[in-house]
């Protein structure tokens, strides 16, 4: 993101806004990048880019969906449902929502006693829904960070997932791990300005210098 982006009328009223106090500034800023990360988040939920046009859709595959699972756990009977696995220093661990406790858990393995029953489905990414969509994880506050000062607006994404969505967002390269091969990825504009958010943020600024 960068100032070609925006209108004459917008750099216009940015020039403007440079005389108010930096308290000023801060807190118009920090309204703007609240909205302006929504409306990115919307758009990578959406699958489209900011120019309105769809991403470019990933080779059809069939894709595993955890969907969930009952363990006997230190005694007690568990039933957790969209779990994934990870693996840690200290051993794999199960994290999904606990419909007992009616809040995300965590499990190590090790410490499962048995499992009552794991359900898992197969779903071809040819026909995109909310199991197969791209990106799911950098779709989310968590990942995707902004920060405001009196100087400016920055989104960026977390730096666990900043490699791989740039990878995406410029289609690059990337190595397969583990082997000598590289995948080629196609251009999927994760972060920018849609003409809606250009409107938006010149209406901030207008609505900004009319009360001050």
């Amino acid at each position: 993101m960068n100032a070609d982006d925006f209108s004459p009328l917008t750099q216009a009223l940015a020039a403007m806004l440079a005389k108010a106090s930096p308290n000023e500034r801060k807190k118009l800023a920090r309204e703007i990048a609240r909205d302006l990360r929504k409306s990115n988040l919307q758009r990578i939920r959406a699958q489209k880019n900011p120019d309105g046009t769809a991403f470019t859709k990933r080779k059809a595959s069939t894709v595993t969906v955890l969907r969930g699972m009952k363990f006997v756990w230190k005694g007690q009977a568990r039933s957790l449902k969209n779990w994934r696995l990870r693996k840690t220093k200290k051993g794999e661990v199960i994290t999904g929502y606990d419909l007992e406790k009616k809040a995300e858990r965590s499990f190590y393995k090790r410490d499962i006693l048995r499992f009552i029953e794991v359900k898992k489905d197969k779903i071809s990414t040819s026909k995109p829904n909310k199991q197969t969509r791209m990106f799911k994880r950098l779709a989310t506050a968590r990942y995707l960070r902004m920060s405001a000062n009196d100087k400016g607006v920055t989104l960026s994404f977390a730096p666990q997932v900043a490699g791989i969505a740039a990878v995406h967002h410029y289609g690059l390269k990337e190595r397969v791990r583990g082997k000598s091969l590289e995948i080629q990825y196609p251009e999927r504009k994760l972060l920018g300005f849609s003409p809606a958010d250009i409107k938006h943020i010149e209406n901030q600024l207008l609505t900004f210098l009319t009360n001050h």
